[in-house]
């Protein structure tokens, strides 16, 4: 009877000594997890670029020895990273050139992507060709403005990026007068799900931003 209870007492500190084992490699586990892996995934989560929003402007000025500069509006790279599902990369290029000897500029776009675009002076959105060309004096006091989507629905965007390009003068710190361009975010409709980022890093369209919007759109 004494060896059968042997073994058994035997076996029993060998399952308990299993157990304070396996409690300790799982206590373990939970520190390195707390201690390490946690604050790497909130370090990540917090670099994480926000998306764009109504009223985000961007300025571009052009180097005057260069005379070339260039723009460009996309998902995840570029001057301005919409985040946004629906924007491919490089959706919208503004290629600038400056005049040797004044602030006066050629303005080449070109698209990658659906825009709609509407010239300065005029009222209208229609589809923008592959290529347009501008010359920075019709941008004073204007604006050029554009719409980018992934899809166009009888000549018309449902949902969209609205972009508007401006000028303006200042001066610099030699006392020289120069151009200054401006892309302002003018409206996101009907706006993103802010709430849920997906698995590229990017957003859904959503309606929190477009309570204040009725979904009409300007194009005629």
């Amino acid at each position: 009877m004494s060896l059968p209870l042997g073994i058994l007492l035997q076996d029993s500190q060998t399952i308990v000594l299993w157990i304070f084992f396996s409690i300790s490699i799982v206590g373990l586990f939970l520190i390195i997890i707390n201690q390490f892996i946690l604050p790497i995934i909130r370090m990540k989560s917090l670099e994480l670029p926000n998306p764009i929003s109504v009223g985000d402007s961007y300025d571009l000025v052009v180097n005057e020895i260069e005379r070339i500069a260039h723009f460009a509006i996309g998902k995840k790279i570029g001057n301005i990273q919409t985040l946004t599902k629906a924007i491919t990369e490089d959706h919208l290029v503004f290629h600038f050139k400056k005049a040797r000897d004044s602030e006066d500029y050629d303005i080449s776009i070109q698209k990658n992507g659906l825009v709609l675009y509407k010239p300065p002076r005029m009222d209208i959105y229609s589809k923008m060709d592959s290529k347009e060309t501008l010359e920075s004096n019709e941008i004073i006091g204007h604006t050029a403005d554009f719409r980018l989507s992934d899809k166009v629905v009888k000549e018309r965007m449902i949902n969209f990026v609205e972009i508007s390009m401006s000028s303006s003068f200042f001066f610099n710190k030699s006392g020289n007068e120069r151009m200054k361009f401006t892309f302002t975010i003018t409206k996101i409709q009907p706006g993103l799900n802010r709430a849920k980022r997906n698995r590229e890093g990017t957003f859904d369209w959503g309606q929190e931003e477009g309570s204040d919007e009725d979904g009409s759109d300007d194009n005629d």
